[in-house]
């Protein structure tokens, strides 16, 4: 008689952070290895410990072999499970959109902050739009905690706006979704005005490619990480010329920014008719964040 022992759940854990840790530090295995082993059983952290001497069944063990496979390959883990958390929602992710950090969790929760104690928005007639939304989770978010406001949400890639809608329906959300280049769509007169907007956008230049993991510019994707030019501010220009006309007087934008181009955005929106400018520092310290009121002439 042959006997087939199945691998138990604490010893798959230690084989991923094991096996990752030639790729990666000890504590980042170990938050894969949690990722990784929630997504196969279906099991929390706290009920796999309670588990530990469970055994994975054959077609888990299976899924976890070509698993860790992808891993060792330095594929991210987000896109190995197919899903990441943001804002305690599950959303999907795969290689067409960016995987989302926790600094954009803290530029929503800037939005939604000053939106709901600094009453910006009327809450009848609030519109907000999320410019380069990828996987919708800024969009989705907002509409999540603000039900009241009227959210839109552009991108130019055709693959990232099909997931960003399936995100919105996984999370029972309407958010009004439109293909479009923000390079190019400064007047689209298809879109309204707006009290609010939002962005994440690209602005890291090409020969800043070196500084990023290897996971990073292997897997996700790269116009949603490059200027299309050597200016780091490029995005950040087309987005203030779109609020020239599709900005309420006296609407706000959130910016997300690399830390060493807060100023310079700061700068750029105070030389555009923009008031009471702020950078916001990161959990880590990092100014991350830039946002400002439009006091130009009314819409």
């Amino acid at each position: 008689m042959i006997y087939f022992w199945l691998m138990l759940i604490k010893e798959a854990y230690q084989q991923i952070v094991h096996d990752l840790q030639s790729i990666y530090d000890a504590r980042e295995s170990s938050q894969i290895a949690d990722m990784t082993l929630e997504s196969i059983t279906g099991l929390s952290r706290i009920q796999r410990l309670v588990q530990h001497d469970a055994s994975l069944n054959s077609d888990q063990e299976i899924l976890f072999n070509q698993q860790l496979n992808e891993l060792l390959h330095g594929r991210p883990v987000q896109y190995v499970i197919g899903n990441c958390w943001f804002q305690q929602m599950l959303f999907k992710v795969d290689e067409h959109v960016l995987i989302p950090r926790p600094e954009t969790e803290e530029l929503v929760e800037l939005v939604i902050h000053e939106i709901q104690h600094h009453r910006q928005c009327d809450k009848k007639k609030c519109k907000i739009i999320d410019i380069g939304t990828g996987s919708g989770c800024i969009a989705i978010s907002l509409k999540k905690a603000m039900p009241f406001c009227e959210i839109w949400a552009i991108d130019k890639s055709r693959s990232a706006m099909k997931l960003a809608k399936e995100n919105a329906s996984l999370h029972n959300t309407s958010i009004y979704f439109k293909e479009a280049d923000i390079l190019s769509e400064a007047k689209n007169d298809a879109l309204p005005a707006f009290n609010i907007i939002v962005s994440n956008p690209p602005y890291i230049l090409p020969e800043e490619t070196n500084d990023l993991r290897k996971n990073v510019i292997d897997f996700e994707p790269k116009e949603a990480l490059f200027v299309t030019n050597n200016d780091p501010l490029e995005f950040y220009k087309a987005i203030i010329d779109f609020s020239i006309h599709h900005l309420h007087r006296g609407g706000l934008v959130f910016f997300e920014t690399h830390e060493n181009h807060a100023t310079e955005v700061k700068n750029l929106m105070e030389s555009n008719e923009f008031e009471q400018v702020e950078i916001k520092k990161d959990l880590q310290g990092k100014s991350r964040m830039v946002w400002g009121k439009k006091m130009g002439a009314s819409l």
